[in-house]
C-alpha cells in the first residue's frame, strides 16, 4: 500500500504544481475529469488529449483493489465530446475479490468504460491502457455502442518520463468480431436504456437498485438487473447489468456496482458495505445466487434485499 502510494505520489509529480493542485481537487470528489478541465490542461501543457491520458494511468491504477495478484492495473476512458470539450475522462482500475472464483475480477478496461456508462456517457472515443487488452477485454469492449471507432491508446516506451503512445482502433485488436449485430441487436453497451421496470415495495437502497435495472443492458437474456450498496448507512452506489453476445465477458450488476463505488470511496478505502439490494426481472437466468455468494465474502452479515421487477 505504501508503493502504491507512492507511485501515486509520483504519478502526481509529472504534472506542474497548479495542475498537481486541481487535479488533486478533482481526485477528492472522484477519480472524474470533465472535459473543460481537459481542455485547459492541453492547452497550457501544449499536448494532446491521449498523451494526459497516458500520464494519469499510474494515477488510476493506484485505485486497484487486488488482494489476489498484487498486479495494479490503471485504464482512462475518454467519454463523447461536448461543446469546447475534448470529452470527459473516467479512471478505472482492475478489482479482485478475495475467497471468490478469478470469473469475478474486473479487468481495468472494463471498470473505466463502466464509469463512464454509470455517468451517463453513451459511448466512449478512447481507452488509454500499458499493454494491449486481453482477449476478454476486446470481447467486452466490442459490445459498445462506438466499437468500431474506438481508440485504444498504449503507452510505447518502459521509460517512466517518456509518455509516447500509439493510438489503434479496437477493429485492429479483434479481426473477424462477432458482437451483437451478427446476433440481430441494434445499438450496443452504453445505449441510453429505461425499461419502465417497477417494484411493489422496497427500502431506499431497492429502489436504487431498481433504477441500475432500468437502465441495465441485458438484450440475450431480458434479465435486466440492478445492484445497489450502501456503505456506512450512507451513500449508495448502484451497478447495472452489461451483458455481452459472447456471454462469458457479460459484466454483473454487482461487479458493475462494486467497479464503480471502488473508485468513489478514495484508494484503498474499506468497502463497509452495510446494506444490499439486487432488483432484476424474471427471465431464464438470475443474477442472485451469484450476488449472495460475493456479498457473503465481501460483507459477511449483510443480507440481500432480492426483488423482482415487472
Amino acid at each position: 500500500m505504501v508503493a502504491q502510494e507512492n507511485a501515486f505520489e509520483s504519478a502526481l509529480a509529472v504534472f506542474p504544481k497548479d495542475i498537481q493542485a486541481e487535479l488533486k481537487e478533482v481526485l477528492d470528489k472522484g477519480p472524474v475529469i470533465p472535459g473543460e478541465q481537459v481542455a485547459s490542461w492541453v492547452d497550457r501543457l501544449s499536448t494532446s488529449v491521449g498523451e494526459v491520458m497516458i500520464k494519469l494511468l499510474p494515477i488510476a491504477a493506484a485505485y486497484a483493489r487486488v488482494p489476489i495478484s498484487n498486479y495494479h492495473v490503471g485504464a482512462v476512458a475518454l467519454g463523447m465530446p461536448g461543446l469546447n470539450s475534448p470529452g470527459t475522462l473516467y479512471l478505472g482500475s482492475n478489482v479482485e475479490f478475495r475467497g471468490e472464483a478469478l470469473s469475478f475480477t474486473v479487468h481495468g478496461e472494463q471498470c473505466a468504460t463502466n464509469h463512464a456508462w454509470l455517468r451517463g456517457e453513451t459511448g466512449i472515443q478512447a481507452l488509454a491502457i500499458n499493454a494491449a487488452p486481453c482477449g476478454y477485454c476486446r470481447q467486452f469492449l466490442y459490445e459498445t455502442t462506438t466499437a468500431k471507432s474506438l481508440n485504444i491508446l498504449l503507452k510505447t516506451s518502459t521509460d517512466p518520463k517518456d509518455y509516447s503512445y500509439s493510438s489503434s482502433q479496437l477493429t485492429y485488436f479483434l479481426p473477424q468480431a462477432f458482437g451483437p449485430s451478427d446476433l440481430g441487436v441494434t445499438g450496443g453497451l452504453m445505449e441510453s436504456e429505461s425499461h419502465g421496470f417497477t417494484i411493489p415495495q422496497g427500502s431506499n437502497v431497492a429502489q436504487a437498485a431498481l433504477q441500475g435495472a432500468n437502465a441495465s443492458y441485458a438484450p440475450y437474456t431480458k434479465d435486466y438487473a440492478g445492484v445497489a450498496f450502501q456503505r456506512d448507512h450512507k451513500t449508495i452506489y448502484v451497478g447495472r447489468c452489461a451483458e455481452n453476445a459472447a456471454y462469458n465477458p457479460s459484466m454483473s450488476p454487482l461487479e458493475s456496482a462494486l467497479a464503480y463505488m471502488n473508485m468513489h470511496i478514495g484508494k484503498q478505502a474499506p468497502l463497509n458495505i452495510t446494506a444490499a439490494a439486487l432488483v432484476e426481472a424474471q427471465s431464464d437466468i438470475s443474477q442472485k445466487s451469484a450476488t449472495e455468494a460475493t456479498l457473503a465474502s465481501i460483507a459477511p452479515g449483510v443480507s440481500l434485499e432480492y426483488v423482482i421487477a415487472s
